[in-house]
Parts: structure tokens; sequence; C-alpha cells
């Protein structure tokens, strides 16, 4: 059938409009296909200018990247781009400097002047290129000056050095009361270095904070340059993979930020880039659905490793995307022992994925590798690999192969698994193919790029289906009044249900066991890298759990915290139907658009006859056909959600957002992380701030608003706007 002709979109229009589209979110261990497959979905015009973060370096760019695909921007070349930024994360190099300055203190006898003069270029590296990669400041080695680094710093040495009780007697104090634990002598003076750090006056400290800080002016001053003057950060944009074009160049630009050692991921919340995928996908998707979805990568093109505790992170960090389903590579050529313990660990998460009716979806890949080498250790008349080899030995090494992933898949209860090769040969000089073919396999498109495509389609189309309505195939096309606004909007008035409202914040505020629990009661100090590791979570939607043998520790969830409860006062949606405070918005419809909307949803009228059962017919006759048509609409929306699985989903969307996610929220904890304090002074006012914020009667209003958009962003995944 020829695929149907849908009116094209601006890039930007298409970014602007991704929210809707069904969100997959892709993971994978180091070397296992995950840019690869970015590679072969983003079209050939644009790929070239990312691939600089894409292949077998050990470093990718740690910015998290949305790639928002839509068949509907009409030209390759054509592509929008959405930088999302965040305060300067000044606490990531800030501990990194003081680690390595307190190193450097000891090993020069406490001495300011001998600490300075060891500070040379060599030393400096480890502050602009740490071993964990946590940020890059490599490229900017010129912007950041070294002597202004020694200058900011020397008053607050010699303060360390003079310090009554002297830096000495501290460690000896420090080093009786840790006798038990047994601690090495440099990480109890690290301790000490960071107690008096910690204790300094803000007048010593300010020029040091001032040097700090002018390294994020100049990173986002560099952003500004790269990106022009008529592109302001955090606008959407649209650029062109040509020179010469009605859009402004942007090859320069996807270089840049796509570049492994380039700082901006300090500054840099998110990118989310629109364009048009490759044909080869569009051409194999449904013919009379624009092809349009998401693809976030949660790390950006960064690593995670091939054990239990990083796939269980990865899956972590993915759940809580709010994601429609989530697509998980898994190299075959890992050993069979960590391949196994990795699908134990995805089977203990697979339980919320269940719970938030979020589908897992595992594709083994690396198969070309695997049965090469299957092929290679066979029995050959010669060390030489022939192709009378791959012919005799193909079905075998498949069977083989197959056989491991089954096994593997006996352990996951969703038995989503598909093998694939992600690296693609030509047939002519492809000894896997050629074999294939020879022996009348069909399996032969495994190792093509057709197998992929294949494969992505599907999974595009089981997750757009997953959020339809039971009996709706396919979204529904409409026309909005604002084609930027959401085609039907879910209200919640908060105001008609204070008493649940004021139940969630007494909870928060009053109950011991629950306060208790997210605010910081040790009175030992924390150690600046839990600080900074909760703090990077929360931003992700993770808990922190500590387990320091010198620091205080804790235990803190805010997202879990803030679901348990929500979902312990609000157990349904009918709990907030029933009381009649979620409304159904359609102000953005015409009335035929509407009537449409209503048609598609309500095909044998059942929704009809429920929503005006028992309703004054004298009050009915009064209504005009768009009101009539709303209440349909309400009552087929209010079955949704009452009888399908996305309650889950919705709260554990909210719970995030109370969390961290909602801006004035995060505007909030930021601006508390972000001062000039001492790590562990930094943690506990942020902790009690989040108490502070329960108790406002803002964050009731911001729970229904975060209730309400939620269904809203679900209820919209149905739609296509036109």
């Amino acid at each position: 059938m020829k695929r149907k002709k849908f009116a094209s979109l601006m890039p930007r229009e298409a970014l602007k409009r991704s929210k809707s589209a069904p969100t997959i979110v892709v993971i994978g261990p180091s070397t296992s296909g995950k840019s690869t497959l970015v590679y072969v979905l983003v079209n050939h015009r644009i790929i070239g200018f990312i691939t600089v973060g894409i292949g077998d370096k050990s470093q990718t760019t740690i910015i998290p990247c949305n790639f928002a695909f839509d068949e509907r921007i009409e030209k390759d070349e054509h592509f929008a781009m959405r930088i999302r930024i965040k305060d300067f994360s000044a606490k990531d190099v800030h501990i990194e400097i003081l680690e390595q300055l307190a190193k450097l203190f000891a090993s020069n006898e406490l001495s300011t002047e001998d600490t300075l003069d060891s500070i040379d270029v060599e030393w400096f590296q480890n502050i602009l290129e740490p071993k964990d990669a946590a940020y890059h400041l490599g490229k900017m080695e010129k912007q950041i000056s070294i002597e202004d680094f020694k200058e900011s710093i020397a008053d607050v040495l010699c303060a360390i050095e003079n310090a009554e009780p002297s830096f000495s007697e501290r460690v000896k104090v420090k080093k009786k009361e840790l006798a038990q634990q047994k601690v090495k002598i440099s990480e109890i003076r690290r301790m000490v270095f960071e107690d008096i750090w910690g204790s300094i006056s803000d007048d010593l400290l300010a020029r040091y904070f001032k040097w700090l800080d002018y390294i994020g002016e100049n990173i986002t001053n560099n952003l500004n340059l790269l990106l022009g003057e008529d592109n302001s950060l955090g606008g959407i944009h649209d650029y062109s993979a040509n020179e010469d074009d009605i859009f402004m160049y942007g090859g320069t630009i996807l270089q840049t930020l796509f570049d492994p050692f380039e700082p901006f991921s300090l500054i840099v919340e998110d990118i989310t880039l629109a364009c048009r995928p490759r044909t080869e996908i569009i051409t194999r998707s449904d013919e009379n659905i624009p092809l349009r979805f998401c693809l976030r990568d949660t790390m950006g093109l960064t690593q995670i490793g091939m054990d239990s505790n990083s796939i269980k992170d990865a899956l972590d960090i993915a759940l809580n995307c709010s994601p429609d389903s989530i697509l998980l590579l898994m190299n075959l050529e890992e050993r069979d022992d960590v391949i196994a313990e990795s699908c134990d660990a995805i089977a203990e998460k697979l339980s919320k994925a269940t719970k938030l009716d979020v589908p897992v979806n595992v594709i083994f890949t690396k198969a070309d590798r695997l049965i090469g080498n299957l092929v290679n250790k066979s029995n050959k008349e010669t060390v030489v690999l022939k192709q009378d080899d791959y012919d005799a030995t193909i079905l075998g090494a498949i069977d083989n192969m197959e056989e491991n992933i089954r096994g593997y898949l006996t352990k996951l209860p969703q038995k989503n698994g598909m093998w694939l090769s992600l690296r693609y040969l030509d047939e002519g000089i492809d000894p896997i193919q050629r074999a294939l073919k020879n022996q009348g396999s069909d399996k032969f498109e495994r190792f093509t790029p057709t197998g992929l495509y294949q494969n992505i389609d599907e999974i595009i189309r089981e997750t757009q289906k997953r959020i339809l309505p039971e009996g709706i195939e396919t979204p529904l096309f409409v026309t909005a009044i604002d084609a930027d606004a959401p085609a039907v909007e879910m209200k919640v008035e908060g105001k008609m249900i204070s008493n649940i409202f004021n139940s969630i914040q007494n909870v928060l505020t009053e109950d011991n066991s629950v306060v208790n629990g997210y605010t910081i009661t040790t009175k030992y100090t924390l150690s600046g890298r839990s600080v900074v590791a909760y703090y990077n979570k929360l931003q992700r939607g993770q808990g922190h759990t500590t387990r320091a043998n010198v620091y205080g520790n804790f235990s803190i969830n805010m997202k879990a915290m803030l679901n348990k409860i929500l979902c312990n006062e609000i157990p349904d949606f009918l709990t907030l139907y029933e009381s009649q405070v979620i409304g159904t918005v359609v102000d953005n419809l015409i009335d035929i658009e509407l009537e449409h909307l209503v048609q598609e949803f309500d095909k044998n009228q059942h929704y009809k006859d429920l929503a005006f059962c028992d309703i004054n017919p004298a009050l009915i006759s009064k209504w005009s056909d768009k009101q009539r048509n709303t209440q349909i609409l309400h009552q087929a929306i209010r079955q949704y959600f009452s009888s399908s699985e996305k309650y889950y989903m919705v709260m554990d969307k909210v719970a995030f957002n109370l969390s961290y996610g909602n801006e004035q929220i995060r505007k909030i904890i930021d601006g508390v992380y972000q001062k000039p304090i001492s790590y562990d002074q930094t943690m506990r006012e942020m902790q009690d701030t989040f108490k502070k914020i329960f108790a406002t009667q803002a964050f009731s209003a911001i729970i229904a608003k975060e209730i309400g958009d939620a269904m809203t962003d679900l209820i919209n995944k149905m739609i296509i706007l036109v």
C-alpha cells in the first residue's frame, strides 16, 4: 500500500509535540551497541555530526539526550534542538579539589608555602580531568588559571595550617576516636582537612568560590558563543546540516555538544534533538500513521557496567524517566555467568516495571561476533577460516547461541527477548549472511539493518498500542486550536479535597517516623562524596544509602517515600473522581474536533449511556453539543484511568516531580545545594528545606497540578495533532 502523505512540520514544531510521542528509554552496558542503535536511527545527514560520541572508545558524552524522531520533518538535513540548562555543578568540581588538596597538604607536611609550590600542571590535570570522568574541563585549561587558583586558596591553607587546635592535634584526636574502625591515616587527615575547611569564615573562602564560579561562567559563555547570539539557552531552535540554508548551520554545534571531552555536562541538564529518522525505518512503519517516537538515552551515550548492581541502577534510572517502554541491550560476547547474573538483576526490577505497566524489551547484541567465535572454534580442516566452514557450522552455531539465550530468558518473567547483530556488512563480504542464504535460512536478516528496523518498528507499535484504551488500535488524529498545547487537559481542583492534601502534609511534616527518615538526624559529619552522590541521584529520582565507617550515615529515597504516601492517601483514581475534583477540559478543540474524538472513544455509545445516567433530563436538554460531548469524553477518560494500570504510572511521575522534578521545588532545592557551605551543612539544610516546602499551602496546589499534568500527558499520547 502506498504511504499516506502527512502534513509536514518544521523541526521545532515536531520537538514541541514530541512530549506526546511514545517514549522508549534505551539502556545498555558498555559495548552493548547502544551507540550503534542511535547511529542506525538518526538519518544520514545528521549522524555524521554526532559520531564523535559514538564508537568503541571508553569515554563518550555524559549529557543525557532525547532523540525525537518525526517523519513529518520534511528534510533530512533540518533539525531542532533544545538545551536545558541547570546551575553550574560547582560542588562536583569542589569535592575533587578538596580531596586532592587534602592529600597534597598532608604530603607537604602541612606547609602552605610548600603545598602551593607543589601545585603544577600535572597535579592540576587531576582536577580538570578526574579519574572517574564525572566531568571534563581539560579543553578549558587555558581559561582556568592555576595561578589564580593558588592565589584563591592561599589564605585558606594558611588558616588550616594555623588552626587551633592544630591540624596534627586534631588528627591525633580523630585517630583515637576511630581506633576501633582501623581507618587509614590518610583518610583521617582528609577528614580533618575538610572539617577545618568547613569552619573557615565566608570572607576567606569568598575568593576561592569566586574562582570556582568563574569556571561555570566560562562554560556558559562558551556555550552561548557556540549557539550564537540569536539562540538563547533553553529555547527551541531550528538548524540545518547545510551551511547555506534557511536555518542556521548546526553541524559545528552538534559536533561540539557530542564531543565527549567538552565541559558542558556541568551546566547542561539534557539535550533534545528532533530530526527525521532514516528512510529505512519509515518505510517499515504503519503507512497510515506518521512515524514519531522519542528515544531517550538516560546517561547520554555513556556506559554502565555489565554487573547486577549497574544493571539495576540503569533500570531504576530508566523507570524514573516515566517511559512508555524500555529497551535493554545485552552484549552476547560477555561471559555466560555475567549475562545470567545481569538477567537475575533485570528480573528483580521487572516487578516494578510491571506495576508501572512499562514493558522491558531485551535485545541480545553482537550475535555476529559470538557466532564468528563459535564457527572459528568448530572442527576445521585447517587453521584458516573459510566460507565452507561457515556453511557447514552456521546453523549449529546459531542453535547453540539460541539455546543459551533461552536459558537467560527463563530468568525473566517478560519474555520480550530478541537477538541481533548491530554490525552490518555487505553480503558479499559477510560470511555469515552468505552461509545462511546458502542454507536457506531467513535468519540472515538478523545480520542486516532490516532485522533491527523490523524489531524497533514492532517495539514502537506495541508501545503506542499499550497507551491506547481498549478497542482503539491507532492514535487519534485531531486538529487543535493551539498545536503547541494539549488537545485535552485534565485538571485537579485541590481545594475540593483539602482534607486529603492536609493529611499528606501532616504525614510529611508531623509523623516523626517519616520526618526522621528524610531529614538528617546523625550527629556525625557526612561525607562530601555521599552528599554529591545523593544529590545526583535525587535529580534522577533515585535514593542513596551510605555505609560509611567514619562518617555519618543516611538512607534517603525522596521519590519512593512520596510515592508511598501518595498511594496510601489517594489509593486509586476512583477516590478523586468520586470526590468530583478531576475535570476534563477541551477548550483547545473546536466542536467538530471534539465530536470526532468522542466518536472514536465511544463507538458503541457505552460511555454516552454512563455519562447521562441519573442526570436530570431537564438539565441535559439545555446543554450545548460541546457540553454533552465533553461529558461523554470525561466519562470515557474516567473509565480509562479507573480500570487501567496507569494509576501507578501517574503516581510514580507525580512522586518524582514532588521530590525534584517540579520547577518550583527544583529551584528551591538547587538554591540550597549551590550555597558555598560545607557538604554536611548542605545536606542537612537541603533536607530541612524539603520539610519546609511540604508544610506550605503552595505544596497542596503543586500536588493537585502535578496529578492533573501527569494525567494530561498520558491522555495526549493517544492523540496526534495535525
